[in-house]
């Protein structure tokens, strides 16, 4: 899914890399591995037959009642409410507890002092959600089965499959299904899995924009808004809600007791611009179309339907009313900076707590902080993910409650776009976030259960992992198909020295400037003194897959 550019703070100490693994196994693991196909092939990526460590050991459940953050002192004090009372020692991963679904935790962080106590909310999602971006460099079956203990383990209850050209479609949609799709049987295997591991599992269609995988068919081509982009539907066509009632009827085939379908509806740019659109109201054209999809699910398929939230955010309050939008829809409000904020003001909450009765958060552990990127930045992740938990300790009360946060991974942005972070090196940034989400508020302490989950050999301080931004840290970890993660970081360590060399020969220095190549005119000697350093920056670059290869 695209993301607006104003959200997409680069992040300049991560550079552009395009990784190819080639079929290799690892050797030297300190016990016994097990050969596991991580990727389905594709035309992009070869990433399979990687060797990696066993997942094993009990799950540790997280100590919600007990140290408060960041203090030592005894007299500090944490404890768990739901409605006012007390509660006992919850149960962070029992995602059918029906009292746990609809009010989640609050937790009140008391400090006694001597001008009285002082107090800190901190919020724990009912559920937390882990969103697999299916779009590009899609996991294999069995990688689903390795990471699953993993994410329950670190605080997961549920999925947001956004399946995409991966989804097996059958009559006039097969054609829209990739080459590599999952078949029937994957799509179910992945469900039993889901299943085993209590988590609850939400789908996700396209409903309006981000049709690509669709609408790039000259089959659907008429269906477009604009004709020379393939982003969204036009919603005055009947053809078009043909199209988008097909595709809802035949993931719902497959996900019969699910209560929530994600409908999609974010960043419907082209919109108002055919004949018979633009006469309209462009608000009122959206919302008529989200409405009608909306009452669509809830009559035939008796599920709840949720929907992105930005496309809302500029709307008057009596108009999101006056198509009952309240009554139809969950609106899942996103954002991936530090500042939710400076994105959703507090004048948007106070709008939507007037319409919808739930509402959704949003985060991302990947995928958000550029295009191209191969190893997310975990400090800016953790940051987002902290202030979520800020901004629903705070606006919870305004609602019925907020369902849940959804921890988004994004693998491109828009189905036409190449790949950004792979799931392998995003891991350890989402367990550390739902460790965060899980406790309510982050803390050292959560690095100890870190370590565990990810098999890590050598556990760092918090301080030491976080600060840089390709998380050195985990460099020392044994997850799933780690092995990506360290290629990824390798080629990226080794990219950026090749960057800052050309740069300093090229910019920095005045020999070997644009100026000195169009003259043809320089300083042999001073060319001769920037080549010097020449191999010590290309050796590492052709090396650093070759050290994956043989490590």
């Amino acid at each position: 899914m695209e993301r607006k550019m104003e959200e997409r703070e680069k992040n300049s100490g991560l550079w552009r890399i395009t990784p190819h693994v080639t079929k290799r196994k690892r050797k030297g693991m300190h016990t016994p591995g097990v050969v596991a196909q991580c990727w389905l092939p594709s035309t992009e990526r070869q990433l399979d037959d990687y060797q990696q460590q066993p997942v094993g050991g009990d799950p540790h459940a997280l100590n919600y009642v007990g140290a408060a953050p960041n203090s030592n002192n005894l007299g500090d004090r944490m404890q768990v409410y739901d409605g006012g009372k007390a509660l006992p020692n919850p149960a962070p991963n029992n995602w059918q507890d029906p009292q746990q679904q609809q009010q989640g935790r609050t937790w009140q962080y008391q400090k006694n002092s001597a001008n009285g106590n002082t107090g800190t909310t901190y919020f724990v999602p009912p559920l937390r959600v882990v969103h697999f971006d299916l779009k590009g460099a899609p996991p294999k079956v069995s990688y689903f089965k390795q990471i699953f203990p993993l994410l329950k383990e670190a605080g997961a209850n549920a999925i947001l499959m956004e399946y995409e050209d991966m989804f097996p479609f059958t009559g006039n949609l097969a054609a829209s299904s990739a080459k590599n799709a999952y078949s029937r049987e994957d799509v179910q295997t992945i469900l039993n899995l889901a299943k085993t591991h209590h988590f609850e599992v939400i789908p996700l269609v396209q409903t309006f924009g981000h049709l690509e995988f669709a609408l790039k068919l000259k089959e659907f081509r008429d269906l477009r808004e604009v004709d020379d982009f393939p982003q969204a539907i036009c919603p005055s066509r009947n053809e078009s809600f043909s199209l988008v009632e097909n595709i809802i009827d035949q993931v719902m085939a497959m996900h019969p007791n699910i209560r929530w379908l994600h409908v999609g509806c974010d960043e419907v740019y082209h919109l108002g611009y055919c004949s018979k659109c633009m006469r309209l109201d462009r608000d009122n054209l959206f919302l008529s179309h989200v409405a009608r999809v909306a009452r669509y699910v809830r009559d035939k398929h008796k599920v709840i339907p949720i929907i992105w939230d930005d496309m809302l955010r500029q709307m008057p309050t009596e108009k999101l009313k006056e198509f009952q939008l309240g009554q139809l829809v969950e609106p899942m409000v996103w954002t991936y900076v530090k500042d939710v904020y400076r994105f959703v003001p507090y004048n948007v909450w106070l709008s939507y707590s007037e319409v919808f009765p739930f509402v959704w958060a949003a985060s991302a552990f990947k995928g958000a902080f550029g295009e191209t990127l191969t190893v997310p930045n975990v400090k800016m992740h953790l940051e987002n993910n902290e202030a979520w938990l800020e901004v629903m300790a705070e606006q919870h009360k305004k609602f019925g409650n907020f369902r849940g946060i959804v921890i988004t991974g994004w693998q491109r942005y828009d189905h036409l776009a190449t790949l950004c972070e792979l799931l392998p090196a995003g891991l350890p940034s989402l367990v550390l976030d739902l460790l965060t989400v899980t406790q309510g508020y982050f803390s050292q302490q959560l690095f100890t259960k870190f370590h565990h989950i990810l098999q890590c050999t050598v556990h760092q301080r918090s301080q030491v992992v976080l600060r840089h931004p390709l998380f050195a840290g985990a460099s020392s970890c044994f997850f799933p198909c780690w092995a990506v993660f360290r290629m990824t970081q390798h080629h990226s360590e080794a990219v950026k020295r090749v960057d800052d060399y050309l740069y300093d020969v090229t910019v920095h220095k005045a020999w070997l400037t644009d100026y000195n190549i169009r003259h043809n005119i320089t300083s042999p000697m001073r060319v001769d003194e920037g080549l010097a350093d020449y191999s010590s920056v290309y050796y590492p670059l052709t090396l650093c897959t070759k050290k994956e290869s043989v490590s």
